[in-house]
This record gives C-alpha cells, structure tokens and sequence, in this order.
C-alpha cells in the first residue's frame, strides 16, 4: 500500500464497527492485523500523518530497545507480534484500537511496518481515561470541560504563585509528599543547556538532582538524562525534532500549533506524559531565558492548555490537588510516591 492507502486502511480499522483484527502473517497472534507497505512510504511521513490525525504518539521502542514500563494498557499488543525483531516502534491510542508504525529487522535489513491492534479497557480502579470531558462534577459545575470547545490560543496563563503558601518550595512539597530521599545527582547542565541553546528551569533540575527520571504514583512519567531512551528528554526531544525538520513532510507539526523546538528558537519540549498519554512540555523561547510556561495536553486530542507556573508547581498540583482539572490525579487514589527509571538503555532489554 502506498501511503495514502495506508492512512484509508487504518482508519477503516480504528472506526467502530471496524472489521476484526486477524493478522495473516504466520506466527503471528491474535489482536492485531499486519498492513502491507510500499517500499516508497517513509517511517516520517507515516509518524508525522498519525500523530496528525490521532494526537500525541507513544515511544514504546527506540534502537532496539523496548520500553520496559509499557503495559496492555499503554501499547504492549503493538510490541508483542515481533518479539526479537523490532528496531521503532510508535503507537498512537485511538478507541478500542492501538495504531502502530515502526521498524523490524528483516533478513540483513530493515523494513517499515504499520499494525493496527486492540485496545483494552482500563481496569476498574485506573484513572479513566476521558475524564477530564466526562466527569459529571465538570458537567454539572462547567469546570474545564468548557475548555474542549475553545481555541488554542484562549487557553492561556491558567494560574500559579511563586512559592506554597507555607514558605516551602514547591520542590520540597513534591519530595515531602512521596516521602522521596534526594539522591543529589550530579549533572553537567552546561553540556545539556549548550546542547538545546537555552536554560532548563532551575526548579527541574533541582527536581532531576533530587529523583532522576523515572515514575510518580505508577502514573506520571518523569523525563530525565541517562535513565535510558523512555526516560531521557534529550533523546525524545531529538527524535521529535528531527521528524520535524524532515523537509518532505509537509508544513503540519506533530504539536501543531505550536513547533518542537529547535535550538535558539522557540517551540516544545517534553518533560512528562502519563501512562493514559497525556503529555506535559515547556514552551521554551531562546529570546526569552528564564520563562517556560508548561503546556499540556490531554491524549484525546484536546487542546493545548498553557500554565504560567513552575514545572515543580505543576507536577505537585497533578500529584496532590483533586481539583486541578483536567491534569490532576489525587481524584483517582493512585498513592505518591516514586519509582525510579532504569539504569541503563531501557533497563539493558533488547527486544
């Protein structure tokens, strides 16, 4: 299929009522339906195209390497009909249906792949996915779900203050509220910042010297450097930037209407997700050192929302405040606390 072929097949299979997910190529489970590809399709074209019509996308394998905190819930169907073959994979949550573009290893080469399989439900006791437009305190009071119908641009500066009211940073409430011991990382920043060509928040780093990369209330994925590819920022923000500047695919950002950012200039980058695929970036201005507003954006394609805080601020408010709507998750009784990220590529798991 070429790849306009391809975007039609799989929106056929991801709509309700789609046909059933039976994949014809031997060895090959369940679950899932293998989608030939022309060999004139290019892995960022087909990246850039998904995550245009389905939202943010999922690193679920990078070099070779598998994700180890991915689950049913959150990609797993994508990764397990190539068990020892796969070299990329992303995926992309739509409905009942996971959508899947990567690469697997194939004789001395490499070829480009396109599944789609099905999705789980969430268990009983996870955050629903969805809440933040169906929870019925947000229809009954107006909340944020207002703000699924408005524009972009008219979901601006959404609050935020310097310090807790109590004189503690809100570094320190994040590590008092997990019960956290600072690891005191050291980090060569002048090496990473030099590398972006602008400042990363002082209250990030602090956050990074006191926990590394890894995962709050086995919800909240917490970019840092060197945990390994699912956990890196630096990593995610190459690959996204270099499907960015990809010069044949078109004029249509991945985080559209905003950039990726691209060193002395100003766009996204990402510093968290959740597992249901939220996703929480700073808008960085090269012009402007010092100001990283967080955007955030839910992984059902609503708007970007922009919160003139501190990235620790925010963190803590998604941890510990039920109504910080719709990014919060004390509401679900998830607990805080904080697991660390692995210590080598991806906890050293070659798929």
């Amino acid at each position: 299929m070429d790849e306009q072929e391809l975007l039609e097949a799989v929106a056929s299979l991801v709509r309700p009522g789609g046909r059933e997910s039976a994949c014809g190529r031997s060895g090959h489970p369940a679950g899932h339906v293998c989608l030939a590809v022309s060999g004139t399709v290019g892995l960022s074209t087909l990246l850039k195209e998904f995550s245009r019509r389905y939202g943010q996308l999922r690193n679920l394998a990078m070099g070779g390497f598998a994700d180890p905190t991915v689950t049913e819930r959150t990609g797993l169907p994508l990764l397990a009909p190539f068990a020892g073959e796969l070299v990329e994979m992303r995926g992309w949550a739509s409905g009942g249906r996971w959508i899947g573009c990567g690469v697997v290893r194939a004789g001395d080469g490499e070829q480009l792949v396109v599944l789609v399989a099905e999705r789980a439900a969430p268990s009983p006791d996870a955050p629903p996915e969805g809440a933040s437009r169906a929870d019925p305190l947000l229809r009954a009071t107006g909340g944020d779900a207002r703000d699924a119908a408005r524009p972009w641009a008219e979901i601006e500066g959404e609050g935020g203050s310097e310090l807790p009211e109590d004189g503690r940073t809100w570094v320190q409430r994040v590590i008092e509220l997990t019960g956290w011991e600072p690891l005191g990382i050291r980090v060569d920043w002048a090496a990473i910042e030099g590398e972006l060509g602008a400042p990363l928040p002082a209250d990030y780093k602090e956050l990074y010297e006191a926990f590394g990369g890894g995962v709050f209330s086995d919800s909240v994925f917490f970019l840092g450097r060197d945990e390994g590819v699912s956990f890196d920022f630096l990593t995610q923000w190459r690959a996204a930037l270099s499907v960015e500047r990809d010069s044949g695919l078109g004029s249509v950002s991945a985080v559209d209407p905003y950039e990726v950012y691209a060193p002395g200039g100003k766009g996204v980058v990402a510093w968290g997700s959740t597992e249901w695929a939220d996703e929480y970036c700073w808008l960085i201005d090269a012009g402007r050192p010092g100001h990283h507003p967080v955007l955030a954006r839910s992984h059902d394609g609503d708007p970007w929302h922009r919160y003139d805080m501190s990235t620790s601020e925010f963190l803590y408010r998604v941890l510990a405040d039920a109504g910080f709507r719709p990014f919060g998750i004390a509401r679900y009784d998830l607990g805080a606390t904080f697991r660390p990220g692995s210590g080598g590529p991806l906890d050293g798991r070659p798929l």
